[in-house]
Parts: structure tokens; sequence; C-alpha cells
């Protein structure tokens, strides 16, 4: 009896106790909850989530969640060091550039831009430019790279990255200060 009072008790002081535990969400639930914040792109919510849906009983949405959560923390680690100054997106676009990732590095180029339009970050999306084949873009950035600073003419005549560049003759008229047939001052 003493047992009981020490129950009842207890009931009155937490009136959680009285309810009964809740029984656990469904495996698949579970699941599919971890997915809309995985697709949400919620990845800190997600993660516990998939954990949870990896302790269930169905080997293959244990294998999936495990596999979710190995990709969320992938994402939430490149979130973390993603570039975020216009120098920090700048250099990533040049290393992009040396692995011949022309496409990925020219949104860094045109970030770095448009937060501090530096001549050599100009130069650098002249070259992505070029390289991705959009000649006339990469002739008006050299243009602009050229116009802020006059020895970026000389940089782009004997630089190696640059002369893959040097056959269009659209290129070869910036560099020489023509455009359009007429020569610049």
């Amino acid at each position: 009896m003493k047992k009981q009072a020490k129950t009842a008790k207890e009931t009155r002081q937490n009136p959680a106790a009285r309810e009964p535990a809740a029984a656990p969400r469904p495996q698949q639930e579970v699941f599919a909850e971890a997915m809309r914040s995985f697709w949400a792109g919620d990845y800190e919510n997600a993660i516990p989530l998939f954990e949870q849906a990896r302790k269930g009983r169905d080997l293959s949405i244990s294998e999936s969640a495990q596999m979710h959560i190995r990709m969320c923390q992938r994402r939430l680690d490149a979130a973390r060091n993603a570039p975020k100054t216009p120098e920090e997106h700048y250099v990533y676009a040049v290393s992009l550039m040396n692995a011949q990732q022309y496409g990925e590095a020219r949104p860094h180029l045109e970030k770095a831009i448009a937060a501090d339009p530096r001549p050599d970050y100009h130069y650098a999306l002249a070259i992505a430019h070029g390289m991705l084949g959009n000649i006339a873009d990469a002739a008006a950035s050299l243009r602009t790279a050229i116009e802020a600073d006059r020895n970026i003419r000389i940089t782009a005549k004997n630089d190696p990255d640059f002369a893959p560049l040097l056959e269009h003759a659209l290129i070869r008229d910036t560099l020489a200060g023509q455009e359009a047939g007429r020569q610049e001052p």
C-alpha cells in the first residue's frame, strides 16, 4: 500500500506521469518527415530524424537513413566552408579554373566582382568566359579589366592560361585596343 501512495504522490507532482507514454512512431513515418526536412534544406533538423529512422527494423530504410545522414553532414560542412568574402570567392574560383572547371568558377567570380569589381577579378572572369566559349562575354570582361588597369593588357599577352583565347579576333582586337574598327585613345 505504501508503494501505491508513493505513485499517487508522484502523479500529483508530475502531470505527465498520468499520461501513458506515446507509442514510438513508425520508422517509415519518421523517415518521410526526415526526407521532407532534407528536401527543404533543413539538414540540422533532418539528421536527428534520420538517426531515429536508422534504428528501425526495416533494413532498407535504415541504410537509406544512414546514407542521408552522411549527405546532410557533407552539405552542412560545405555550407560552413563556403566562400564568403570577395577574395575567398576569387581564390576559390581560381582553384576551380586550375582544375578546368570554368563553369563552376564563373558564379564565384561574378559574386566577387559584384562585391568588389577589381581588375584581376574581371580578368579571371574573361578567362572563364573564354574557356567556356563565350567570346563576346570574355572580351567585355577583358575590356573592363583593361579600362581599370592597363597593365592587364600585358598580363593577357604573356599569360599561358590566356593564350588559347588569343585565337579569337575579338579578343585580339580588345587587347590591341580596337573596338569595332576604332583605335583606343
